[in-house]
Formats: C-alpha cells, structure tokens, sequence
C-alpha cells in the first residue's frame, strides 16, 4: 500500500497538466480594433509590445490576436479607402504615420507571431480583394463574432484607450 506521500506526489503529478493548461489560458489576448484614430492605435501596439516582452522575457508562450472590424480597416491596408465609410485623409494625421504605424504592426506579426484577423464583413462592404490586405492578415466571416467566439475560448478581450 502507497503512502501518504506517494498518494500526495501521485495527485500533485497528475494535477500538473490542469495547472499548465490554465496558465496557458491566462496568456490568450485578442484586442478589438474597431476604431481610426492613429494615436489610440499606437498605443495599443505600445500595450502589445509590453505583453510581447514580458511573456517572452519569462519564457512563457502566448497567443495575442488583432481583430480589426469597421474603422479599423485602415490599420492593414495602403489604400486610402476613397469612397467608403472609412476614407482616410491623404493629409491627415493617419497618413502621417501610416509607414511606422505599419512597420510595428508588421514586425509584431513576423517576430512574434501576433495574428492579424480581419473582417470579411467590412472587407467586403469597402470592395477590395484580399490581396490589398498586409500580409499576413487573415480574414475571419465577422469580427464582432471572431471577438465572442475567441472571449468563448477564454481569451481576455482588450480595447484600446487613447492616452
């Protein structure tokens, strides 16, 4: 017959993949890019940055997702939207910082494979081909749906706030 203590290890041992699986769960992020304004996105790519360095600064691993849906449509492509609901400005302020604003994005999602997600919905209502996207920006049928389903598979859901 096992000990107490064989009984105490045998339980401990077997408890273990519970306990990994729930860490792994808490580092599941999927911010909501629905938004146009360039300063809340860069912000936003700021607070990505830090999750991207402590996690991997511990060694942990992570699943980060960008879901981008209406305004922030802009965000993953060059093209100026002309026409649609989410025209940007060729002189404003987002077209001022578009090439940074892309380079981080992108090496987020090269370096650290952060996702890129976009809405099919708002794709297909500006009319631009999959091809005018960053790659590697994948579609997904409905944002909105991607964030429930995504909250559903216990990711944190995060906004950005315009500092």
């Amino acid at each position: 017959m096992a000990s107490l203590g064989a009984w105490i290890l045998i339980l401990a041992l077997a408890l273990l993949p519970l306990q990994v699986a729930k860490a792994d769960a808490d580092r599941k992020i999927a911010w909501h890019v629905g938004f146009d304004d360039p300063a809340q996105f860069s912000a936003m790519l700021g607070s990505v940055s830090s999750l991207v360095e402590a996690y991997e600064g511990e060694l942990l691993d992570y699943d980060i997702r960008l879901v981008f849906r209406a305004q922030g449509i802009q965000f993953v492509t060059d093209d100026n939207l002309e026409g649609t609901p989410f025209e940007v400005d060729p002189e404003g302020e987002f077209a001022e910082q578009r090439d940074e604003l892309r380079t981080r994005l992108l090496q987020f999602a090269n370096m650290h494979d952060v996702k890129l997600e976009l809405c099919e919905s708002t794709r297909a209502a500006v009319g631009l081909p999959i091809d005018d996207f960053y790659d590697p920006v994948e579609p997904v049928p409905s944002g909105i749906v991607r964030l429930g389903d995504l909250h559903h598979e216990g990711y944190a859901l995060m906004h950005a706030y315009r500092n």
